[in-house]
């Protein structure tokens, strides 16, 4: 996968149907993707937009959050290279990188996190809502995917709520040269819940740069590396030409 990178910006319904028109033109057509929002990373997409029906597909509660964040109601446009998208104020920029923690938390870490007071002010209704049928689905990955610890649903939850947490107030981070914080994923892919979330910034959006592995479901359905992290480079006010 060696030279990926992802281009998104996020519009609102008016600048979509503006800027449309114009890539048409530039020979770059929006297909969408109206049910897996991360579909829209596979490198087989040429230039995609994910609409909000997206968030309420396959990964309903999972994806619940972007219905609680400034990103409600906006399109997702997703594109291989660098595009004139007027409107957007904002360029995520998502390359593939060698950054590798020093080391994972520990359970009881892991623990902590998962209580944070901003993840307890910032999750959704729909978040600790969960199906038996979806445990049965995570069971299901979990014995495809090699799991080596015995299938506790409740720790792997404590997991992807611990991993978000960390992108909202992080205790695991690296610092820039001005000290800014860069969060991370704390997990491997496997432990690892709607990694979409910090891939468009939704999650970790006042932080300028980021490292995230893809969840499975990610590695599923837009076929990124397991356990491989991404860079997310946040730039403000950007707008790029065709």
């Amino acid at each position: 996968m060696s030279g990926y990178q992802k281009f998104c910006y996020w519009l609102n319904q008016e600048e979509l149907e503006e800027n449309r028109g114009t890539l048409e033109e530039a020979g770059m057509p929006l297909a969408e993707e109206v049910r897996i929002p991360c579909r829209v990373l596979r490198t087989s997409s040429e230039i995609c937009v994910a609409p909000p029906s997206a968030w309420e597909g396959l990964c309903k509660r999972r994806t619940s959050w972007y219905w609680a964040s400034e990103k409600a109601g906006k399109f997702l446009v997703v594109s291989k290279r660098p595009v004139n998208v007027s409107g957007s104020t904002d360029k995520i920029l998502i390359v593939e990188s060698n950054f590798k923690p020093d080391r994972f938390p520990s359970p009881e870490e892991i623990q902590e996190l998962s209580k944070s007071v901003s993840l307890q002010k910032r999750k959704p209704r729909l978040w600790d809502k969960i199906d038996p049928v979806e445990k049965d689905f995570y069971q299901r990955w979990f014995e495809r995917y090699g799991g080596k610890e015995p299938f506790d649903f409740e720790m792997i939850f404590m997991y992807h709520s611990a991993n978000h947490a960390n992108f909202l107030d992080p205790r695991f981070f690296i610092t820039m040269n001005d000290n800014v914080k860069v969060p991370y994923s704390i997990a491997d892919s496997f432990h690892t819940c709607s990694s979409c979330l910090e891939f468009f910034n939704i999650l970790g959006e006042q932080w300028p740069l980021k490292y995230a592995v893809p969840c499975l479901g990610a590695v599923q359905f837009a076929h990124l590396p397991r356990d491989q992290y991404f860079k997310i480079v946040i730039t403000k006010g950007c707008n790029d030409g065709l």
